[in-house]
């Protein structure tokens, strides 16, 4: 993957050839989108009922094999190998038999995963680790690095994996259909960016039939919208700041740190968020509910609470098969705290295959785990006592939630290190910067609070009206989440008056097409 900034837009290639050559496909936000989607559902609705399966597969392998046609091949591997376990896992009448086809259905997800994602990395850490014993590793060096990584391939395993682990578990009957579940890992709405689907909950609403409903393409639409708002008009607007920001780590300092990292943080959420609001409205249009992938996180109360709430597939996923497995809250408290750390140590490797990315999901888990032993012991023992009724009064929630997100920055300002490392090195291969050279100028500078370096040109770097609409922007997001709670947005809208209703519908759609930033177009999570 390369990663280049070029004048401030910060281009992802999501995967490249051996020459370096971008390897783009159909994104979201793209123009090629707004032709495909309402040509799919026109297809989907016209076909007889019985067929509409294949338009969900045709247009899977579409969508993805745009990215490359060498994709849309891994994904037929994965669909075969995961149909194959699952049917013979059916067919076994004792756990023990069954067991050896779920292994073979972890080795082709785990192993293509490993293979694409994760060989180049410990390559380099093999590597790295001979040279400090002075033994040259035999494989040559180019051998892994210019392999293409499949996009969303970490989405796509984990998904048809959770399948086969349900069928070993009894938890769902294997699909006996190939149609059917080859239209289960190509649904195209959360193949490469998510949610990680369940099969309990798509499978069977991939065997019903659906007929075009207005309502349903109403609140699809909808949600379509809130989520390209929040993408092209927030998160692609702070991308600039963020991205000058870590460019220049070496002259930022104090607030100037904070407010990146806020910014990024933001950044991150609105644009994976508004991928996932698509995603949902797409579904929605045809008929289809997809999982919530994010439930307000900036109102959480503690970090515990943040990870129930912030991409809710994967936190419940790593909860239902590995937190789960290794225990999870009933084993010793020494045991807990491995478990809290080693499942965000995990989800870390997860999102990326480099250090910072370990690091950061790490001392999450490690504030974590602080955060369960001071209430299984401390808090346990005060909360009878009037210092933690005093506490309790003079703290309020909205209290707990800053203090919460303050923490989550100082951990999340590493997951952005490794992508900055390879942009500055791109940009000046004469020199070669070390990541942990990012990281310490960055931590070191970050409570040198009286200094602001870079603060005045972050903030003028685009100018201070643009400046000036993007904060307007991001307190309309914080109010309107504030305001509709847990509740959907599309139905908060339609529940109101017809005029008001569409009133905010067109003036969001305005702000899309006035405001929103349409030549920085690549999802942060779709390198994941």
């Amino acid at each position: 993957m390369y990663l280049i900034d070029v004048h401030g837009y910060f281009l992802l290639f999501l995967s490249a050839d051996s020459n370096g050559n971008q390897i783009l496909g159909m994104l979201f936000n793209s123009l090629h989108f707004l032709l495909f989607f309402p040509i799919f559902c026109y297809l989907y609705f016209s076909v007889p009922k019985k067929h509409q399966y294949k338009v969900l597969i045709a247009g899977g392998y579409y969508f993805y094999g745009n990215f490359s046609p060498f994709f849309a091949i891994i994904l037929f591997i994965i669909t075969c190998n995961d149909f194959f376990s699952a049917k013979m896992m059916d067919r076994e009448d004792s756990q023990q038999k069954k067991k050896k086809w779920l292994y073979l259905s972890m080795l082709g997800n785990l192993g293509i995963l490993f293979a694409f994602k994760y060989l180049d990395f410990v390559d380099d850490n093999i590597r790295a680790l001979l040279q400090v014993f002075h033994i040259v590793w035999v494989v040559p060096e180019p051998w892994f690095n210019t392999w293409i990584v499949p996009v969303g391939l970490s989405f796509l395993t984990f998904q048809s994996l959770s399948y086969t682990i349900d069928v070993y578990k009894g938890l769902t009957k294997a699909e006996t259909q190939f149609g059917y579940f080859a239209a289960f890992t190509a649904f195209w709405p959360v193949m490469v960016n998510g949610p990680i689907e369940r099969a309990k909950n798509l499978l069977p609403q991939i065997r019903q039939t659906h007929d075009f409903n207005y309502d349903n393409m109403r609140k699809g639409l909808i949600r379509m919208t809130w989520g390209l708002f929040k993408k092209v008009v927030i998160a692609d607007r702070l991308s600039f700041y963020v991205n000058d920001m870590y460019s220049h780590y070496n002259e930022v300092s104090g607030w100037t740190i904070w407010m990146g990292a806020f910014f990024f943080l933001l950044q991150v959420y609105c644009d994976f968020s508004g991928y996932s609001d698509i995603a949902l409205g797409a579904a929605k249009v045809i008929g289809i509910d997809v999982m919530e992938n994010f439930r307000r996180p900036f109102f959480s109360k503690n970090l515990a609470d943040f990870w129930t709430r912030w991409h809710i597939s994967l936190s419940t996923w790593l909860t239902d098969y590995v937190f789960f497995y290794l225990g999870a809250y009933k084993a010793s408290s020494i045991k807990v705290v491995f478990n809290v750390i080693f499942v965000l140590a995990l989800c870390g490797l997860w999102h990326g295959a480099n250090w910072p990315m370990v690091i950061s999901f790490t001392m999450v888990g490690i504030c974590m785990a602080i955060r369960y032993l001071w209430q299984n012991n401390v808090v346990k023992a005060i909360r009878p006592s009037n210092i933690y009724s005093l506490f309790s009064r003079y703290f309020p929630g909205w209290a707990h939630s800053i203090l919460t997100i303050l923490i989550f920055l100082f951990c999340f300002l590493l997951f952005r290190v490794y992508s900055a490392q390879v942009t500055i090195n791109h940009m000046h291969p004469e020199t070669y910067t070390e990541w942990t050279t990012i990281a310490g100028s960055l931590y070191g500078k970050l409570f040198h609070l009286l200094s602001a370096n870079y603060f005045k040109e972050l903030i003028l770097i685009k100018g201070i009206i643009a400046f000036i609409l993007l904060i307007i922007f991001i307190v309309i997001l914080f109010l309107t989440e504030a305001l509709i709670g847990d509740r959907k947005i599309e139905d908060v809208l339609l529940g109101q008056d017809r005029i008001q209703g569409w009133s905010i519908y067109a003036v969001l759609l305005i702000c899309i097409i006035w405001f929103g930033i349409f030549n920085n177009t690549t999802f942060v999570y779709f390198q994941y």
